[in-house]
């Protein structure tokens, strides 16, 4: 989305701060690259470090430099679905619940839910009975 197309309004409230101190840009940049998920931001980043590759030294690093050493949680901003199944199968995989949460644009708060929810043994509620006449 385009960061004219956006409002400050339109952000998370999380992200409003960033937005009106970094730009509309910045903010629409996290939750592209890191919706879902919790980030912690350091102080003094070096060039190698992800936020700077994936926002740019200039970004990146005012960014950085705005949140302090701080971690904040960064929403997705997409509509809630089911993705148990998904998420069963990666972790099946192998992959980490924080690089799960960043594959499928969800939370890892969500991706710890779905992970832990017991099986259910209730049947669908459209599946056909057999006919016991």
């Amino acid at each position: 989305m385009s960061p004219s197309l956006v409002a400050i309004s339109d952000l998370p409230k999380s992200l409003r701060d960033v937005a009106e101190t970094l730009g509309i840009g910045v903010a629409l940049k996290l939750i592209q690259t890191y919706g879902g998920a919790e980030i912690k931001f350091p102080k003094r980043p070096g060039d190698d470090h992800h936020v700077i590759q994936t926002l740019g030294k200039e970004d990146g690093s005012a960014l950085c430099e705005f949140l302090s050493g701080n971690a904040i949680y960064v929403p997705h901003g997409r509509a809630v679905r089911s993705i148990r199944a998904d998420v069963l199968k990666l972790q099946e995989a192998g992959k980490e619940r924080r690089e799960i949460a960043l594959l499928l644009g969800v939370s890892q708060r969500h991706v710890r839910r779905m992970a832990n929810k017991p099986p259910s043994n209730q049947p669908d509620l459209f599946d056909i009975a057999p006919d016991r006449t």
